[in-house]
């Protein structure tokens, strides 16, 4: 066989293999399925009530779960007010919200501060959005500036001024 007939045979080998390679590398990205959940770095929420502020919350990270429509977040802050107006925050080491209803599931440590400079500390607490409550089955110590109140489990408005506390025993300073 003459030399340029054999180039051209192996220029026709290569260029079909280049060809269908290509081909069968498109179908094998075509076929990853899609992925059910995001990651996102300072991750952000703002919810408001007839345009005055009701929530900030803001977490380092979050992954978000679409199908299940929750979001783990990762040292979430969540600032709360009342018709627009500043009442307290609650830090977690981390949490889960739901974001149909907005509740939180607070995880590991969780300390809450209100505007009144009262402190709650405790683990693993709840918040309800709809009823705007804190409550959890761990225990619990209230700081306030002339007494501590310790307790085995709590339930508390956003601002901390109604709180209801299990077994409670007050230290007054």
């Amino acid at each position: 066989m003459n030399f340029f007939k054999r180039c051209n045979i192996y220029a026709l080998i290569m260029f079909s293999a280049f060809f269908f390679g290509c081909i069968t590398e498109k179908t094998v990205i075509e076929e990853t399925p899609p992925m059910s959940k995001q990651a996102i770095e300072k991750f952000t929420i703002t919810q408001t009530d007839e345009g005055k502020l009701k929530m900030i919350l803001e977490a380092e990270s979050a992954i978000i779960d679409e199908i299940k429509n929750i979001a783990q977040l990762k040292l979430p802050v969540i600032k709360f007010y009342d018709k627009g107006k500043y009442v307290s925050t609650l830090v977690a080491e981390s949490a889960v919200i739901n974001m149909e209803t907005w509740d939180v599931r607070g995880i590991g440590k969780c300390n809450m501060d209100n505007a009144k400079n009262e402190h709650l500390q405790t683990t693993n607490l709840m918040y309800d959005a709809k009823k705007e409550l804190v409550y959890g089955d761990h225990d619990v110590k209230i700081t306030r500036p002339n007494e501590t109140v310790y307790g085995t489990s709590f339930e508390a408005d956003t601002k901390l001024a109604n709180i209801i506390i299990k077994n409670q025993r007050t230290v007054l300073e």
